[in-house]
C-alpha cells in the first residue's frame, strides 16, 4: 500500500502540523515582522493558513506569488482635485471619481481592492472592489466622503491592493479644508461679487486720456470736450 498519497495518512499529517502550532497569533505577527509592513494581518493568515500554519513554508509561497514580474502595475490618470485642496463646509457628504489605469503588463487578478492607507477616515468605505483589468485598460472608481464636523486640514490616503495584501501602484490623496459655515458663505459671497464685477460693462469717464493714441488725437479729444462745456454754459446764460 502507498502510504504517502494514502488520503487519510495525508489528513492525519495536516492536523499534526497544526497541532504542532501552540500559539498562531504569534505566528501571524513573526510572518509580518519578516515580510514588512506592506503584508496585512489577514493576508499572513491566509499565506499561514496555505501552508498549514508553516512559517517557513509561508515565507516561501509569499515571495513566490509576489516575486518581480507578477506585480500588476496601476497608475492615476484623472483625478480633478488632485492638485488642489477641497474647501467645504463641516458635515457635507461628497463624492470623489478617480480613473485608473492598468500601466503593466499582466491582467490584474480577481479581489484586488482600492485601500484606506492612512491619513484621516473621512469615508464612508474604507475599501473599493474592483474587476480584473486588462493591460492599457481604464476603469473609474468612487467613494463618498463625508467632511468633519471639526474645521481643519484633512487628508485621505489610498492605494490598490492585492488579494495577497500586497499594495501596487500610484498613491492618490483626497485633501480637504473645513472651513466653519461663517467663513464659507463670505468666500461664497465674495467669489459672487468677483463674478459680477467681472461681467459689468466699464463705465465711461469723461477727461481721461487715451494712453495708445496719438497726442494729436488726445488734443482733438479734449477740445471737444471743451467746447461741449461752453455750449452747456452759453445754454445756461
Amino acid at each position: 500500500m502507498d502510504v504517502d498519497n494514502d488520503p487519510l495518512d495525508q489528513n492525519l499529517l495536516r492536523q499534526f502540523n497544526c497541532l504542532c502550532t501552540t500559539d498562531k497569533e504569534n505566528l501571524v505577527k513573526g510572518l509580518r515582522e519578516l515580510i514588512g509592513d506592506q503584508l496585512t494581518e489577514s493576508a499572513a493568515v491566509f499565506f499561514l493558513e496555505m501552508n498549514d500554519w508553516n512559517m517557513h513554508r509561508a515565507v516561501g509561497t509569499y515571495f513566490d506569488v509576489n516575486n518581480e514580474g507578477t506585480i500588476p502595475s496601476m497608475s492615476l490618470v484623472r483625478d480633478e482635485n488632485s492638485e488642489n485642496v477641497l474647501q467645504l463646509p463641516p458635515n457635507l457628504r461628497f463624492t470623489k471619481f478617480w480613473e485608473v489605469k492598468n500601466n503593466g503588463r499582466i491582467k490584474w487578478p480577481p479581489g484586488c481592492t482600492l485601500q484606506f492607507n492612512g491619513g484621516d477616515s473621512i469615508s464612508v468605505y474604507t475599501s473599493l472592489p474592483t474587476t480584473t483589468l486588462e493591460p492599457g485598460c481604464t476603469m473609474t472608481l468612487s467613494t463618498d466622503f463625508i467632511t468633519p464636523s471639526k474645521p481643519g486640514s484633512y487628508q485621505s490616503k489610498w492605494r490598490m491592493m492585492l488579494p495577497t495584501g500586497t499594495y501596487f501602484g500610484d498613491t492618490i490623496w483626497t485633501l480637504v479644508q473645513v472651513e466653519d459655515n461663517d467663513s464659507f458663505q463670505n468666500e461664497l459671497s465674495r467669489q459672487l461679487v468677483e463674478s459680477i464685477n467681472l461681467g459689468s460693462p466699464m463705465q465711461s469717464q469723461p477727461n481721461i486720456l487715451n494712453p495708445f493714441s496719438t497726442s494729436q488725437q488726445n488734443q482733438t479729444e479734449n477740445q471737444d470736450t471743451d467746447q461741449s462745456q461752453t455750449n452747456m454754459e452759453s445754454d445756461v446764460l
